[in-house]
């Protein structure tokens, strides 16, 4: 396990066991830039990002008793800043009006005798995809630590190449070799256990 995990994973047991500020604080500085960067790709708008990363700590500080040290503590706050970031979305999509919707020129359809938009639909179809992300991740937790971690940084943490190159002193073609080999075993696992789900993002990615 690479030293920068270790030792986040130190921090986290630490303050699993004393529920402490002084333990909290050490996570809250030493994840913050991560978390924030991390948060940059799924919330472009400043204000949405902030929220999202104060919601995060403030999550990180009152479920730290939801915590299971047999797993990656850096893969459990990742895992609730991008839970923050799609309840963000979401709360966006549900303030929508319907006449808003219309004026951004968004179909409407009847079902049922109700006005659905086509939103509604395609919500249905991302929150698939959420759920087979999350699975994901799990299944990311459960691989050999050969894969694993570097799975881990490039998957969940969303760290180019280099960067995980750097993290961990591998040269660049390890790095893509065992994502590669990584992504293999991930798609098996799922493939295997979740079958319906993979095959339903499969074909919305073919249709796209």
């Amino acid at each position: 396990m690479a030293k920068t995990t270790s030792v986040l994973q130190e921090l986290g047991l630490a303050f699993f066991n004393s529920r402490s500020e002084d333990d909290f604080n050490k996570i809250y500085y030493r994840m913050k830039p991560s978390i924030s960067y991390y948060l940059r790709d799924l919330l472009p708008d400043t204000d949405d990002r902030e929220e999202a990363m104060a919601n995060t700590f403030a999550k990180v500080w009152t479920k730290i008793h939801m915590y299971d040290p047999y797993w990656n503590f850096s893969t459990w706050i990742y895992r609730i800043a991008r839970n923050e970031a799609l309840l963000m979305h979401r709360h966006k999509r549900r303030n929508y009006s319907f006449q808003g919707m219309e004026e951004r020129g968004i179909n409407m359809e009847a079902k049922g005798g109700v006005v659905i938009p086509r939103m509604e639909i395609a919500k249905q179809e991302l929150e698939a995809v959420d759920l087979l992300y999350d699975f994901a991740v799990s299944e990311i937790s459960n691989l050999p630590e050969t894969w694993r971690i570097v799975m881990e940084k490039r998957e969940i943490e969303k760290k180019s190449y280099e960067e995980i190159k750097d993290e961990l002193g591998w040269n660049i073609n390890t790095v893509r070799t065992r994502i590669r080999k990584g992504r293999e075993l991930l798609r098996v696992s799922l493939v295997t256990k979740y079958p319906g789900l993979v095959k339903s993002y499969e074909d919305q990615n073919r249709e796209e």
